[in-house]
């Protein structure tokens, strides 16, 4: 059984001994038993934590190789276990199940490693288990860090893109077959009749609205999973778009107003700060979306106008 190592190599088997194709007789046929073995660890491993086998890449013939020679990994060899976290990430793997793979592979190889299972020598085992720790440090380590990079990139990526859809669709002057199609990875239906919210704190305290903004968004998708809500921050506001029939069949009663679910979430905060919510009304398509915008921002420059008692929470 032939396991795939993750990147540009080609595939070949868990553990390949050096010259094992040259190797006659008992040579050969040890090396083959070695392969069947580490291939069998490979699958129940993978069955263990549900992460694909080949997530394995040339980890398992890293533990084997430490237990003879006590070497930790070379780089481009954690470089190897670094681009799989990658992998993992880009995928959409859980971290966690990778990292239950690699240790899972550990435990389950160690006990059939030939150093352990042939010594009586406590001491030959005790450097086994040593070199086999290191290894599993060093390669877990390598492993979660590249995971971590990957998604800090991909959340930056998509970050940069929502940043754009949103000043597209607030513009209103850029192409709507473009639009759809860039709406679509975030569940944005522009089909559907929408409406933007805007809210702002009442001083100008960028600290707060960063840090309500990531509150904010956090209990929307609670409150309305999947339901094309997004959320942005821009000149100084944030900026909610929420689809209009949100009185549809299993929605929460507190969420069918969504300026109220807004205003009721930012004044629960702890800031010192009151908070002024303005909404448009809602209209089809996406030129409805920058109509239903410019609505908003109207009824906001109204309000700001106006003394300010307590919390505010104004609509078109």
């Amino acid at each position: 059984m032939c396991l795939p190592v993750v990147g540009n190599t080609l595939s070949r088997p868990v553990m390949e001994s050096p010259g094992a194709a040259r190797m006659p007789g008992k040579k050969k046929s040890e090396a083959a038993q070695a392969d069947s073995w580490l291939a069998r660890v490979a699958v129940a491993a993978a069955k263990d934590s549900g992460a694909p086998v080949e997530m394995l890449g040339e980890y398992l013939t890293m533990l084997a190789a430490a237990t003879v020679s006590g070497k930790r990994p070379q780089a481009r060899e954690l470089d190897a276990v670094g681009l799989i976290g990658r992998r993992a990430a880009e995928d959409g793997i859980p971290s966690g199940r990778v990292v239950d793979l690699y240790l899972s592979a550990a435990w389950r190889a160690w006990r059939q490693l030939p150093i352990v299972a042939r010594s009586n020598d406590s001491e030959v085992v005790r450097e086994a288990a040593e070199a086999v720790l290191r290894v599993v440090d060093d390669a877990v380590a390598a492993l979660v860090e590249g995971f971590q990079t990957a998604r800090r990139q991909m959340i930056r990526r998509e970050e940069a893109l929502r940043r754009e859809l949103v000043d597209d669709l607030l513009r209103g002057d850029a192409d709507v077959a473009s639009l759809v199609e860039r709406a679509e990875p975030f569940g944005i239906d522009l089909g559907r009749s929408h409406q933007i919210l805007l809210a702002a704190p009442a001083n100008d305290d960028r600290p707060a609205l960063e840090a309500a903004t990531l509150s904010l968004e956090r209990s929307l998708l609670d409150s309305f999973g999947d339901r094309n809500v997004l959320i942005a921050m821009k000149d100084g506001q944030i900026v909610v778009l929420a689809p209009a029939d949100e009185t549809g069949p299993g929605s929460r009663p507190e969420t069918r107003d969504v300026a109220q679910f807004v205003h009721a979430r930012l004044t629960g905060l702890r800031t010192d700060s009151a908070w002024r919510v303005a909404a448009g009304r809602d209209y089809p398509g996406a030129y409805g979306i920058a109509r239903s915008y410019e609505e908003a921002r109207e009824s906001l420059a109204l309000s700001r106008a106006a003394p300010l008692g307590g919390n505010c929470r104004t609509s078109t």
